[in-house]
Formats: structure tokens, C-alpha cells, sequence
């Protein structure tokens, strides 16, 4: 289907340059950035806070910390700049 849009300068000079980088055509750049554009929006409607879902289907309290399923965990730290499970380097 053809259609006709109005984009600023800037950004059709950017599309252009990013086609020649990756020798693709202007028209197979535009179609990549909608359908991953528009799968990005299909996934973030779906995955909006599951955990709604839960309220009022239960209680947290009798849980203790051993049942968060990271009991032995030694995978990275969440934050790589804070050694939190590393020790001290003298």
C-alpha cells in the first residue's frame, strides 16, 4: 500500500544514512522500524504489572526470605558497580 507522510529533515537524512550503512532500501528500514515498533507496544500491553492480577488472591505473610527462590543464588549482582556479594580487595 502506498501512503505519503511529512518527516522532518533530520530524521529522514538519519533514516537514509542508516540504510546506506546497513545496504538496505529506505522502504525496508521504515518497515523493520514499524513492526518492531508496534511488537514493542503488543509486548508492553501484555506485560503491564501481571501482578494485578494477584490482589486479593492471597497473602505474603507466612512466606519467609528462603522462599524467594534465590537461596544459593551466585549469579551478578544486580548492580556491577557494588560488590555486594565480593569481598574486600586490600
Amino acid at each position: 500500500m502506498r501512503t505519503t507522510i511529512d518527516l522532518p529533515d533530520s530524521i529522514l537524512k538519519k533514516a537514509k544514512m542508516k540504510a546506506l550503512e546497513e545496504n538496505i532500501t529506505l522502504k525496508e528500514l521504515f518497515i523493520r522500524s514499524l513492526e518492531n515498533e508496534l511488537k514493542g507496544s503488543e509486548r508492553a500491553s501484555r506485560s503491564k504489572a501481571p501482578w494485578k492480577k494477584l490482589k486479593g488472591k492471597g497473602s505474603s505473610s507466612g512466606l519467609s526470605p528462603a522462599d524467594s527462590g534465590f537461596e544459593g543464588y551466585s549469579g551478578p549482582d544486580w548492580n556491577h558497580s557494588i560488590g555486594v556479594n565480593e569481598p574486600d580487595k586490600d
